[in-house]
């Protein structure tokens, strides 16, 4: 009896559970079952392909990711002509710095009976295992998405990033039908993202910041990803200029979401960009918009965001003998946060 008290009894997979719509059938009229169950609509991950991914060693709880802030550059001081009496100038190195990242357990199960699993078409326990799976890669794929939708905005003295709005629009609120997304926006994000000058919204405004920020280098081997929704890209897909294979770059292999490139950026459709339906809660933090809306993230990807794993994901299955049950349990630890806020650039345009 004691170790029965440790069994979660909600939620259970019987043979009622799994055996599926019922329909008439007669004996005299045989019926054909499908070898292979026809999945619903299975998505492919498409954030965590583009983002640095690290993993935390046996017996450590913390994984800290060391960064360099911005380089100096200008900010050292050079002396000029041949020293003589005076000491070289001294420049004060303060860029160092690290993320500390902390992996947290996530767990989750099914438990089927031995019935169940006895009296059904399909292989039970497999299907619950492919459930986890794709449960647990699309979890992971929306907190990505929710992370680097979240990175601290710049400010005037703070690195961080920038958003851009489609149409007229200053802030989320501004809004309106037709403010999508355009080859000019992404051009524009594009630039800000390559300079070292930092700006920020002031008022609704693009204002120089006084601190500099990373000019970041859209390079083969890292290239500037370009997260888009659905909506956007039926808008680019109308665009002549996107489409245009000169512009284009070339008709490039789709793979894992991508579309192609656009001025040497990768444009990846993905379903786990931040999306907000008119009148909900505006990602900016403003006003709500009143059109539906999507939040697009241009992003130098491996340096702007880090998924740490303190374990990857595993699926264990094991018998409950006293019941006599399948529990089908997986676990994993993990941590994502963004490192350098100024590495991402927020659009954020209407759907339609």
């Amino acid at each position: 009896m004691s170790e029965q008290k440790f069994v979660n009894l909600s939620n259970e997979t019987q043979a009622s559970t799994v055996q599926g719509t019922s329909f008439t059938a007669y004996p005299t009229q045989p019926v054909l079952y499908a070898n292979e169950v026809l999945d619903a609509a299975k998505k492919r991950f498409f954030f965590t392909n583009f983002i640095n991914i690290v993993y935390l060693p046996t017996g450590h709880k913390d994984y800290v990711v060391r960064k360099r802030t911005i380089y100096l550059r200008s900010d050292i001081t050079f002396d000029t002509g041949e020293a003589t009496t005076s000491d070289i100038s001294n420049t004060s190195l303060s860029t160092l710095d690290g993320e500390t990242l902390t992996p947290t357990v996530v767990t989750a199960r099914f438990t089927v009976t031995n019935y169940a699993v006895r009296t059904n078409a399909f292989n039970v326990v497999k299907e619950a295992k492919a459930e986890l799976s794709e449960g647990i890669g699309d979890r992971i794929d929306a907190a990505v998405s929710t992370a680097m939708g979240d990175a601290t905005a710049s400010a005037d003295t703070t690195q961080g990033a920038l958003a851009l709005y489609g149409g007229t629009a200053t802030a989320d609120s501004g809004l309106a039908a037709g403010d999508v997304i355009t080859t000019d926006l992404i051009a524009e994000a594009a630039r800000y993202l390559k300079d070292s000058i930092m700006y920020y919204r002031s008022g609704g405004v693009i204002t120089e910041a006084t601190n500099k920020k990373n000019p970041w280098t859209n390079t083969p081997d890292d290239p500037f990803v370009l997260f888009i929704g659905p909506a956007q890209e039926m808008t680019l897909r109308k665009d002549s200029q996107f489409v245009n294979a000169e512009q284009y770059g070339g008709n490039e292999v789709v793979q894992n979401g991508e579309i192609g490139r656009y001025l040497g950026i990768k444009v990846v459709v993905a379903d786990n960009v931040e999306r907000v339906a008119a009148s909900g809660t505006a990602p900016d933090g403003g006003s709500a918009p009143t059109v539906n809306m999507t939040r697009c993230i241009l992003a130098k990807a491996k340096k702007a965001c880090t998924l740490c794993w303190g374990q990857e994901p595993t699926i264990d299955v094991a018998p409950i003998q006293w019941r006599k049950q399948q529990s089908i349990v997986l676990e994993c630890a993990y941590a994502i946060k963004v490192i350098h806020d100024d590495a991402i650039i927020f659009i954020d345009v209407a759907d339609e």
